[in-house]
């Protein structure tokens, strides 16, 4: 994934690594962020499913160095970590994977499923039990802690009741959440006021599914007298213009909702 902030002109290539044969890179991250002259500023590691981490590009090589026993640092400062763009190497290489590296890696699989020259069973990897609904977690063994890094994003751990929903986190399970004077605040066309949302959380199933099919055939009612009329929908909040970085059609936020004047808002539920 390529990120570009079009006014620093600061470039994030990162990779979402592969969870590999024992889990051990499951959801992890790793790349760089770059300059206008494509130098390397800082390494950016973590998982997505917990944290983000950033660090010096001389801390990371340090550490790589020094761990090399543990993780598999490149054949030559730069040999998969130049910038992406035109360099020999895919763009889409860990900064810790080198084809030469993944090439050996894959010699290693075979002698571990064959036996090897030992003439021994090849051992399974043990399974790994997802049914529980938790995320699962890679070996801690594997886990970069370069010295002096920075937090940029971490988790809030999920609530101990969270496996009685689905086992999501804190902010999914009170999205839909109304507190008592709320709706004077929202917009009428706020999707927590859905009728058949309002249903399906207080458990009310059938109700839930009559709303929503009501919902869907008002919808179609709306668009066809739409299309007779002529009548083109124009989003209230947003207005499509054409970015000056890309020069491509966009939808940009006009903040107009902030003024809270919902008396135009239309009749949706």
């Amino acid at each position: 994934m390529e990120i570009v902030c079009q006014k620093s002109g600061l470039t994030s290539a990162l990779t979402f690594k592969q969870a590999g044969w024992f889990y051990k890179d499951l959801h992890r991250i790793e790349g760089f962020i770059y300059n206008k002259q494509k130098s390397k500023m800082r390494f950016l590691y973590g998982k997505w499913t917990d944290y983000l981490k950033s660090a010096s590009v001389k801390d990371y090589e340090e550490y790589m160095q020094t761990h090399a026993h543990t993780f598999r640092a490149p054949d030559h400062p730069g040999a998969s970590t130049d910038f992406p763009r035109g360099s020999s190497a895919s763009a889409g290489a860990s900064p810790a994977h080198t084809p030469k590296k993944m090439y050996a890696k894959l010699n290693s699989f075979t002698r571990s499923l064959t036996g090897g020259s030992s003439g021994e069973p090849p051992k399974s990897p043990e399974p790994v039990d997802f049914d529980n609904g938790e995320i699962p977690k890679s070996d801690s063994t594997y886990s970069l802690d370069i010295p002096n890094s920075h937090i940029l994003w971490q988790a809030s751990p999920r609530p101990d009741y969270a496996p009685e929903y689905y086992n999501m986190t804190l902010f999914a399970i009170a999205l839909n959440e109304m507190e008592d004077g709320m709706d004077r605040y929202l917009p009428k066309t706020d999707c927590r006021l859905r009728p058949d949302m309002r249903k399906l959380e207080g458990g009310d199933l059938d109700g839930a599914a009559a709303e929503k099919n009501r919902l869907e055939e008002k919808q179609r009612e709306a668009r066809k007298y739409r299309k007779k009329h002529k009548e083109t929908w124009e989003p209230k909040w947003f207005k499509l213009t054409k970015s000056p970085h890309s020069n491509t059609e966009e939808w940009q936020f006009t903040n107009a909702y902030w003024d809270r004047d919902y008396s135009t808002c239309p009749d949706i539920f």
